[in-house]
C-alpha cells in the first residue's frame, strides 16, 4: 500500500514539474503570432457629449474571440497596474474590430503603457504619451493609430501616428498637408527705440491664397491658434503678441512650418537702436526707417552709430549670474566636445563652473576634450540651463591643449545648480533601468542618460547594483540628469541581489516541493528495503 502511494505521489510530482516548466519557460505569445493587436487608442474626450475613452482591438482573421479571457491593463510611469477585464458588452464586435469603451479618464493623457493580456499571457503592448519616445498627445478629434492598419513591427514610434479618429474602421493616413513656401520674413526690428515690447518680425504672403499660420513657429514663438495672413498682406508680430526674443548682438530668425521645415531664415549681426533689418529684392540691409505693415523703405544713417562698450571677459561662474542677451567672453577647458551629447552644443568648464556652448548652425572648429578655448557669445537660458550662444566658427578660438579634465567627485545630495555644466562623478545604487536610461540612488535619486553620440555600451546591470557614474550635469526645468561622455564613465562597482518575485517565486516553490517529494519517496523506499532485509533474517 505504501509503495503504491509513493509511486502515485512521485508520478504526480513529475507531472507538476513538467507543467510548471512548460508554463514558466514557454515563450510569451506575441501579437504577430495571434494577429490580434491594440490598433487604435483614444485617451481624451472630444467634447462634453462624448465622455468616454476607448481602445480598438483589431482581428484581421475576423474570427470570434472569447473576450472573457482577455484583459486590458494600464501601466503608469511608476509601474502601477490598472486592469479592465473585457467582455462582449464592453467591446462590441464590428467586423474585424472590437471597440472597448473604457470610461472617463481611465487612460492617462500624460502617458501610460496599455497591455492586452489573454489570461496571464501578454498579447500586445503599446506605450503612448510621455512614456513613448517623441510621441505627442493627441488633440480633440485625433487618436493614436497603427499606420498601416494592424501593422506591428514591435516599434511603437514607427507603427503609431496621431491621425483623425477611425473608430471601428480601417486606420488611414490622411493626405499630407502642403504648407506654403510663399510666406517669408520681410523685416525685423531687434532693438526698438521705444523698448523691447515693440520688437517685431514682419511676414509677407506673396501667394494668391490666404494662409493659416496655426502650428507654425516664428523664432521662439508658436502660433497656437488660427492666425490668417491674407494674400499679399504684410503681417507684423510684436514681442507682446508672440515671443520673439531678437537679440541686440545678432542672431538667426526662422519661420518654420508645422512639419518642421524652415520656410524662411534671416541671419543678422549687431543691431542698432531704432533701425530695422529689411529685405530689398533679396538683399538684406539696415534701414533707419522701419515700415511695419508696409513696403520696406531704405534710408541709411550718415553718422556713426553709438558703439556698445567693450565686451566683458569674465569667468564662467560670473557669466552665469548675468542676464540673458548679455555679451561675454569666457575661457575654459572642453569637457564634452561637439557631437558627443549634441550636434548643436558642447561643454566647457574652468575653475569656477561649467556651461553649455551652443550654435544653431552647428558651426564649430574641430575640438577635443582638454582643448582650452576662448569664446565670444551671448548668454541665454533654455529649460533652466545656462548656455552661451555663438554665431560663427571665429567666435571660438583654441588657445592650447591639455589632458581631458577629471570629473569632480560629489554626492547626489550635494548636487545643485552650481554643478550644472560641470563634469562630475558620483556613486549610487541602481533603482530603475531601461534602454539607454537608468536611475541611481544615494541620499537622493538622479537620472543617467547615455546619448547615442558617445558610443557608450551600457553595462549589463540590475536593480540593486552599485555603480560609479561620471558625466556632465545637465538641467531640464527642475530636473537634474547626468550625461556620460566616454565608456569609462559608467562602471559597476558592486553587484546587488534582489529577493525573488513574480514567476521566480512560483518556480522556487514548485522546485522545493518537487525536491521534497523526491526525498520523501527515496526515504520510503529505503525504509521498505530495510524492512524486507530484516524479514529475510
Amino acid at each position: 500500500m505504501g509503495r503504491g502511494i509513493s509511486k502515485t505521489l512521485f508520478g504526480f510530482s513529475l507531472a507538476v514539474f513538467a507543467a510548471t516548466t512548460i508554463f514558466l519557460f514557454s515563450p510569451k505569445t506575441k501579437a504577430a503570432d495571434d494577429h490580434i493587436v491594440i490598433n487604435e487608442i483614444y485617451p481624451n474626450q472630444i467634447s462634453d457629449d462624448v465622455d468616454t475613452e476607448w481602445a480598438e482591438i483589431f482581428d484581421p482573421d475576423d474570427s470570434v474571440i472569447d473576450l472573457n479571457s482577455y484583459t486590458l491593463v494600464k501601466i503608469t510611469g511608476s509601474g502601477t497596474e490598472y486592469k479592465k477585464p473585457l467582455s462582449p458588452a464592453l467591446c462590441p464586435k464590428d467586423g474585424e474590430y472590437y471597440v472597448c469603451d473604457l470610461g472617463v479618464n481611465w487612460l492617462a493623457n500624460s502617458g501610460a503603457t496599455l497591455v492586452l493580456r489573454k489570461n496571464f499571457i501578454e498579447i500586445d503592448r503599446v506605450a503612448f504619451g510621455s512614456l513613448a519616445e517623441n510621441a505627442p498627445i493627441p488633440s480633440q478629434g485625433q487618436s493614436i493609430s497603427r499606420i498601416p492598419n494592424g501593422q506591428d513591427t514591435g516599434n511603437d514610434a514607427a507603427d503609431f501616428q496621431i491621425v483623425p479618429i477611425t473608430r471601428g474602421s480601417e486606420n488611414i493616413l490622411p493626405p499630407p498637408v502642403v504648407y506654403s513656401s510663399k510666406v517669408y520674413i520681410n523685416e525685423i526690428l531687434p532693438q526698438p527705440a521705444t523698448g523691447s515690447d515693440d520688437e517685431f518680425i514682419e511676414l509677407i504672403n506673396s501667394s494668391d491664397v490666404d494662409v493659416d499660420l496655426l502650428g507654425w513657429q516664428l523664432d521662439a514663438g508658436t502660433f497656437g491658434i488660427s492666425t490668417i495672413i491674407k494674400s499679399g498682406e504684410y503681417r507684423v508680430f510684436k514681442n507682446l503678441e508672440i515671443k520673439i526674443g531678437l537679440t541686440d548682438t545678432g542672431d538667426i530668425t526662422n519661420l518654420i512650418d508645422p512639419d518642421g521645415e524652415i520656410k524662411s531664415t534671416v541671419s543678422y549681426g549687431k543691431s542698432f537702436r531704432g533701425q530695422s533689418f529689411a529685405n530689398f529684392l533679396g538683399t538684406w540691409q539696415w534701414t533707419t526707417t522701419p515700415t511695419p505693415g508696409e513696403e520696406n523703405k531704405l534710408t541709411i544713417e550718415t553718422s556713426t552709430p553709438d558703439q556698445d562698450p567693450t565686451i566683458s571677459q569674465v569667468d564662467i561662474a560670473t557669466a552665469k549670474k548675468l542676464p540673458d542677451d548679455e555679451s561675454v567672453i569666457v575661457s575654459g577647458i572642453v569637457s564634452a566636445p561637439p557631437g558627443k551629447l549634441s550636434s548643436q552644443y558642447f561643454y566647457v568648464q574652468d575653475q569656477t563652473a561649467g556651461i553649455q556652448i551652443y550654435n544653431y548652425n552647428k558651426e564649430f572648429p574641430v575640438l577635443s576634450a582638454g582643448d582650452e578655448v576662448q569664446l565670444t557669445g551671448v548668454l541665454a537660458t533654455t529649460a533652466g540651463e545656462w548656455r552661451i550662444k555663438t554665431f560663427a566658427v571665429s567666435d571660438i578660438q583654441i588657445i592650447q591643449t591639455h589632458p581631458p579634465p577629471a570629473p569632480v567627485k560629489t554626492t547626489i545630495a550635494d548636487i545643485n545648480n552650481n554643478f550644472v555644466g560641470q563634469y562630475i562623478s558620483i556613486i549610487g545604487t541602481v533603482t530603475k533601468t531601461s534602454g539607454s536610461t537608468f536611475y541611481i540612488h544615494g541620499s537622493g535619486e538622479i537620472e543617467i542618460i547615455i546619448r547615442a553620440g558617445t558610443d557608450i555600451t551600457k553595462p549589463k546591470m540590475r536593480v540593486g547594483d552599485k555603480v560609479q557614474v561620471a558625466g556632465i550635469l545637465s538641467q531640464y526645468n527642475d530636473t537634474f540628469r547626468i550625461l556620460p561622455i566616454v565608456q569609462s564613465d559608467v562602471k559597476i562597482v558592486g553587484s546587488g541581489k534582489l529577493p525573488a518575485t513574480g514567476e521566480n517565486v512560483f518556480f522556487s516553490f514548485f522546485t522545493a516541493l518537487i525536491i521534497t517529494i523526491i526525498i520523501w519517496n527515496i526515504r520510503q523506499k529505503v525504509r521498505q528495503r530495510r524492512k524486507n532485509w530484516l524479514k529475510s533474517y
